[in-house]
């Protein structure tokens, strides 16, 4: 039997349906499409996961919700701008030292913690190589663990084939000089070291494919970061690598502050590193303390002056060397934490100690021949850190006495010239202050109360029988010299001496308030041309008499000495002979300086 076809309204009624039932599917799926996550590839290739707002309907006939009046609209939350590295992040990490890191790597993931590095011969915990490789050089040691992990996951991942720790931070050139793990991280250290050295003039990045010009809207972290990646990318791929790089340093560590870390002023705490006064055998270089090592490029000392005489230091000296020898005990300038004592891997494998004493400050001390504390030993001011040395890159026995604050290099002496100091306007540098705590600066006001009196001041400073060379150097920019006369030898009083008037330097200080008073006179370091005596004797004129003091104007050069605490009543009297037992030798003119003082009158 034959069915009867549907009726035209039949079919009208399917259609419908079957109409309803699309809407419903493509509905549902145009609804889904609102709900679900969109994956997008941002220009590093890293998948981003974008989430689509869901968008309330309203049902109809439902009034929309009134605002109050007077209700100010919502405004829209500034996402905060995502930003790099900073070049203080990139040198300094606080309370980040060797067991902090032994800690850190241990935790991570990785085989890090168990990885033995030798250094002359040592064994070392990972950590602790890692601070004697990195804080020298002003080199966070977060940074080498992010190159480290970003070229090679070796933070996080553990057994990892050995090429990995061969080629840990990616390096390969130079034919290859740098393969081995401890050795990778040495060139990185250095490479950050220099690229802050070059930061001036930035020179061209060498990248896989040739060199090529520093893009010049890199800050200046950027550039020394693509230092570190440029030579293991193409020169199309920096912008991804960077950021890539800056990536892995946020997952490891944390994300970075919205504001970068900024230091103050380091603290005024610091005294003489030694037990005893020796002479200063270099300075700090103000042009630059990268080691550079440029003779006809001289140094720029604190009080602005350009010297080339090696007396003063080669080019790029980034510290304080003390003329010392065994077995003069080298002293913590400062009370504060040891946290690093050992062979430093600095290419020269020296015998050093760090410590760390707060408020962003650090001091180093190289060279030692015997070191006598310990990785994380609290000390106090005046301890014994060890013994000075003549071990690594040194030309005869010496301290070499560092002070970093916030990871950078900086001059305990200041900076004592009209002119801007070129450390504190390098991109890498920092401002200089005065950090001796035991010393006024010679160049700043005296303290209220102190009378200063400089051999520039005709009023009262005054010579007697001789003439006097001016060096513009010392107080005020102004000291002066003469060859000494030979006055009597207190050894041998029978040796005869010329008839000749007596040359003096005499200062004459009017004293406002009667009491006991400190008399301290300086004595400049500058070239005469002279040997410096090393026995003078300064007569100071006080309300009780007259007293002597010896002073050795060779150990005592670029500092305050101390001639004794006396009291003094309207007026107060120096006066320096200017003879010694030799003759012919140097003797320098330049301030005595009255300090009050409080206590018992001795």
């Amino acid at each position: 039997m034959h069915k009867r076809p549907p009726s035209s309204q039949a079919l009208s009624l399917s259609w419908l349906l079957v109409s309803i039932v699309a809407v419903m599917i493509v509905g549902g799926g145009v609804a889904w499409l609102v709900r679900g996550r969109v994956v997008e590839v941002s220009g590093d290739g890293v998948a981003t996961a974008t989430t689509i707002p869901l968008v309330p309907t309203v049902a109809a006939g439902t009034p929309l919700p009134t605002r109050p009046a007077g209700t100010p609209l919502p405004t829209a939350q500034p996402t905060p701008e995502r930003r790099f590295l900073s070049m203080d992040e990139l040198v300094y990490a606080p309370d980040f030292d060797s067991v902090a890191i032994q800690n850190y790597v241990t935790a991570a993931g990785g085989d890090l913690a168990g990885v033995p590095l030798y250094v002359d011969g040592r064994r070392y915990a990972f950590g602790e190589a890692l601070i004697g490789q990195t804080l020298y050089y002003s080199v966070s040691p977060k940074i080498i663990l992010a190159l480290i992990e970003y070229q090679a996951d070796l933070v996080t991942q553990p057994n990892q084939p050995n090429e990995r720790y061969t080629w840990a931070v990616g390096y390969g050139g130079e034919e290859g000089r740098f393969a081995g793990f401890g050795a990778q991280m040495r060139w990185a250290t250095r490479e950050m070291f220099y690229a802050r050295r070059d930061l001036p003039t930035r020179p061209a990045l060498r990248f896989a494919d040739g060199d090529a010009p520093a893009p010049a809207y890199l800050s200046n972290a950027q550039y020394v970061v693509a230092r570190l990646l440029a030579p293991t990318i193409r020169s199309d791929r920096l912008d991804v690598a960077l950021w890539q790089f800056n990536d892995t340093y946020e997952r490891l560590f944390g994300a970075l502050p919205v504001q970068i870390p900024v230091g103050t002023t380091p603290p005024v705490i610091l005294q003489w590193p030694l037990q005893t006064p020796v002479p200063i055998s270099s300075f700090f270089d103000h042009g630059g303390p990268f080691l550079t090592r440029d003779t006809a490029a001289g140094i720029v000392t604190y009080w602005g002056n350009t010297e080339t005489d090696m007396a003063f230091a080669y080019n790029g000296h980034d510290g304080w060397d003390y003329a010392a020898a065994p077995p003069d005990p080298v002293l913590a300038a400062a009370a504060g934490t040891v946290i690093f004592a050992g062979i430093a891997d600095d290419n020269c494998d020296t015998r050093a100690v760090i410590v760390d004493h707060g408020d962003d400050l650090r001091t180093l001390y190289w060279h030692l021949s015997e070191i006598t504390v310990d990785v994380g030993q609290p000390v106090i001011a005046g301890a014994q850190l060890g013994v000075v040395g003549n071990t690594g890159c040194s030309k005869g026995p010496h301290l070499h006495f560092g002070v970093q604050y916030r990871g950078v290099g900086i001059d305990p002496y200041g900076w004592c010239s009209s002119t801007p100091d070129p450390w504190a306007t390098h991109p890498a540098g920092i401002k200089s202050v005065w950090l001796w705590a035991d010393s006024p600066s010679p160049c700043a006001p005296p303290a209220p109360g102190s009378v200063l009196v400089d051999s520039s001041d005709s009023t009262q400073f005054a010579v007697v029988a001789t003439t006097l060379t001016t060096v513009e150097t010392g107080v005020g920019n102004t000291a002066m010299f003469a060859a000494a006369q030979r006055g009597a030898d207190r050894m041998r009083p029978w040796r005869a001496r010329p008839l000749v008037p007596l040359a003096m330097s005499h200062w004459h200080a009017v004293i406002p308030n009667p009491g006991r008073y400190r008399v301290l006179v300086y004595i400049p370091y500058a070239l005469s041309g002279l040997i410096d005596s090393d026995g003078v004797f300064f007569q100071i004129s006080h309300r009780d008499g007259v007293s002597e003091m010896p002073v050795n104007m060779q150990t005592a050069a670029n500092e305050w000495v101390d001639l004794g605490t006396y009291q003094f009543e309207g007026s107060g009297d120096v006066i320096l002979p200017m003879r010694d037992a030799i003759g012919d030798r140097g003797v320098w003119a330049d301030a005595v300086l009255w300090q009050p003082v409080t206590g018992a009158i001795p």
